[in-house]
């Protein structure tokens, strides 16, 4: 993917990647497990130009095939197909979306978020992997301490013997906290509640043709 991609393209690109992390929280909370490539992707994400991304946004995510999963679902939620998980998805989506509004007025908190992100992008050089266990408790820890304080508060819901679980309930915050940064970028490039009305068509045919980029 170019960096010189339009406006449109890039906030397909942001809307796969916030697919792609509430379908992994769906899919821990449901079944227990996820992809782990699909969760690489994002949380490599976290670490590239965390302040300020001037760039593509598709030099977040590396390659169209690193968001595969988000693509396909986010076409199929926005051309209305029946899919199993559609309410939550869009319910994680839609919240998320609300938060990173409200954050985007909120400078003593993207402040800390900044500086903790700094000290967690050491500990990821440290370790050599995003993937590690450390980072992922780091991200998630810092979620816990910073979003997870603002309304509206995103409930997780499937079962209870999975999302009881530390390790699953670490998971499911840092992807939240990707799909967060995800929502950020969206709006960054013009993303809104009319595109998603008014411009659903648009958004699939560009969606699809990612879908076909290598």
């Amino acid at each position: 993917m170019s960096s010189h991609t339009t406006a449109l393209t890039q906030r397909a690109i942001a809307l796969a990647a916030l697919t792609q992390a509430v379908y992994l929280v769906d899919c821990i909370a449901r079944k227990g497990v996820m992809d782990a490539e699909d969760c690489k992707v994002l949380m490599e994400s976290m670490f590239t130009e965390f302040h300020a991304n001037d760039h593509g946004i598709s030099q977040l995510y590396g390659s169209a095939s690193g968001l595969t999963t988000g693509l396909r679902i986010c076409i199929g939620l926005l051309k209305g197909d029946n899919l199993p998980q559609a309410k939550s998805l869009m319910v994680y989506s839609g919240g998320l979306m609300t938060l990173e509004r409200r954050l985007a007025k909120n400078a003593p908190m993207r402040h800390k978020l900044a500086e903790n992100m700094q000290r967690i992008t050491h500990q990821k050089q440290y370790f050599g992997d995003s993937m590690h266990n450390n980072v992922i408790a780091a991200i998630a820890d810092l979620y816990g301490e910073t979003i997870s304080t603002m309304k509206p508060r995103i409930m997780v819901h499937g079962k209870a013997e999975y999302l009881n679980q530390p390790a699953n309930t670490r998971r499911v915050r840092a992807l939240l906290m990707s799909g967060l940064r995800a929502a950020h970028l969206w709006h960054k490039h013009g993303g809104g509640h009319l595109n998603l009305l008014l411009r659903r068509k648009a958004l699939v045919h560009e969606l699809k043709m990612l879908q076909h980029l290598p």
